[in-house]
């Protein structure tokens, strides 16, 4: 009777995990191309629970969030994302979800044009860091704590010389 059991709990603890490796395997596959709008659920549920239904790009003060190919996403070219959450409170399918910590997943990176590097004395970017995730030194490139930074584009909106590149990031 023991081995019954043993066998019969082994072979659904083996049916219960073939979902989780399924999951595993289509994350893989699903990577994110497209930064997100903050409290995004996992890319592969995102994908799932978006339906392209253009109420958080409606929502959004900032106008940052568009629709491609039927599913949110951020672009921060022309504007910052203030973490408002107006686009998760009208999400209905909770690809968006309150629960998420509020995260977008771009980092900034400076080029070689940036003022304070040229010697110019600019700190546009740090001053307009909420988060305070910019450092700057005399003469040098910005730095960027990463655990500080929320991705939200401040620094590329304060930038008036387009020194600030957001980069999509791995998590």
């Amino acid at each position: 009777m023991s081995e019954q059991i043993n066998s019969n709990r082994r072979g659904f603890l083996t049916r219960l995990s073939k979902p989780v490796k399924a999951a595993a395997n289509y994350e893989e596959i699903s990577q994110r191309l497209h930064a997100r709008p903050p409290r995004a659920v996992d890319e592969v549920l995102f994908e799932r629970l978006c339906d392209g239904c253009g109420l958080c790009e409606q929502a959004c003060p900032n106008s940052v969030i568009e629709m491609l190919e039927g599913s949110a996403l951020l672009n921060l070219d022309y504007n910052s994302c203030s973490m408002c959450n107006k686009c998760t409170e009208v999400c209905l399918t909770g690809a968006l979800h309150l629960t998420v910590t509020p995260y977008i997943d771009l980092k900034p990176s400076f080029a070689d044009s940036c003022n304070n590097y040229m010697q110019m004395d600019c700190s546009a970017c740090q001053t307009a860091c909420s988060a305070g995730a910019i450092h700057i030194e005399v003469g040098e490139l910005p730095t960027v704590d990463k655990d500080k930074c929320n991705g939200c584009g401040e620094c590329r909106s304060a930038c008036y010389i387009g020194s600030v590149t957001l980069n999509l990031t791995r998590q």
